[in-house]
């Protein structure tokens, strides 16, 4: 897959990022405070790459530790739309964690990728997918069987060795780590990740 694959895939400035940022805070927030539905509202009014259709992933993180992580693999509308719903479900409803409560969110640090195109990865088995990928810089989406799972790029900062990054994504989708599950797909894709700083 060569970088003009994702000649499409916008870079957000500072201040477009921030913004951006904003509205996911803003999002979460708006549950419990009425005036930040106001704020929300007119955020988003302004927001940069509001009508931009991409897929998307929220991530929250809570003292290092992840607290929440739900988006899409494909466009599920335009940005504005994707972005606040991509928010309150990382806050509320990921299953693997209870529900953001007040107290907590000005202890949580957010992240959001913006997916480039899913593409399709011709390989014949596990030794084959371990030599293509490239460690920092694939996401990884496992589908077969009626089971599926998904890695961001940013998991390689945890686990930066392709044997355990495809292990881990494959007990993440109920498979067993080592091998190669039967009927197997496997795509791959590229992120514009931005974070909160602090």
């Amino acid at each position: 897959m060569a970088a003009s694959d994702f000649i499409e895939l916008p870079q957000p400035g500072r201040e477009e990022a921030l913004a951006l940022l904003g509205i996911a805070r803003l999002a979460i927030a708006s549950r419990w405070d009425d005036r930040c539905r106001d704020e929300l509202s007119h955020a988003i009014g302004a927001m940069p790459l509001a009508n931009a259709v991409l897929a998307c992933f929220v991530t929250l993180h809570e003292e290092g530790r992840l607290r929440g992580c739900i988006g899409c693999l494909e466009p599920q509308g335009p940005l504005r739309e994707a972005l606040p719903h991509f928010a309150r479900l990382a806050a509320f409803g990921d299953p693997r964690f209870p529900p953001l409560e007040p107290p907590e969110l000005g202890g949580v640090s957010i992240s959001i990728s913006l997916l480039g195109p899913l593409s399709p990865m011709e390989v014949e088995g596990r030794a084959e997918l371990l030599a293509s990928l490239r460690p920092g810089i694939d996401g990884l989406w496992l589908m077969g069987g009626g089971r599926r799972a998904t890695f961001l790029p940013a998991v390689w900062r945890e686990l930066p060795e392709p044997a355990a990054f495809l292990d881990h994504l494959l007990r993440k989708g109920g498979w067993p780590p080592g091998g190669w599950p039967e009927g197997l797909s496997v795509w791959r894709y590229r992120v514009r990740e931005f974070a909160e700083e602090g």
